[in-house]
């Protein structure tokens, strides 16, 4: 467990797209986090996903490379951005970043998990609900953040401040 911050709980933030697509989002997240000096894992459904993350991250952008590596890779603990399955701490991450909507079942592992909305689906709206009140129920600190029509994030909803 690499989690930084012990004694509080771990934050999920839910980022409901507006006019990005995932992958601008997704690369926009992990290259604040790498400049940040923040290890992390991008969390696929599989080894397909993982290879098109893999493929993504290297050309994307194209004005700066991010540093990263899979599961499958040699020494995935040197990783500071691990593209991996499962919601694993191999490579030593306070942060998982979730490519597909999907609940982790042991958040406390990280400090933080951000899971993205597809603002556009009510299917996806009234499954992220879901999601955010089972991590409720697990005690984490919860954020909701929207994406405006300028593609600048305001915080709709949070947790922390009601928990004091």
């Amino acid at each position: 467990m690499a989690r930084d911050k012990k004694d509080s709980p771990t934050t999920v933030r839910f980022y409901q797209l507006g006019k990005s697509t995932l992958e601008v989002a997704i690369t926009t997240i992990l290259n604040k986090a790498w400049a940040k000096g923040i290890r992390s894992t991008l969390l696929t459904p599989g080894d397909e996903p993982s290879r098109y993350w893999d493929n993504q991250l290297w050309y994307s952008p194209t004005d700066a490379f991010l540093p990263h590596g899979t599961q499958s890779d040699p020494d995935p603990e040197l990783q500071p951005l691990l593209i991996a399955s499962k919601p694993t701490d191999q490579n030593g991450a306070t942060l998982i970043v979730l490519s597909t909507p999907q609940l982790i079942e042991k958040p406390e592992q990280f400090d933080m998990v951000v899971d993205f909305v597809d603002g556009s689906s009510p299917n996806a709206l009234n499954a992220s609900r879901v999601r955010y009140k089972k991590y409720m129920d697990l005690g984490c600190n919860m954020e909701y953040w929207i994406q405006g029509e300028d593609n600048k994030w305001s915080l709709k909803d949070s947790t922390a401040n009601k928990k004091k």
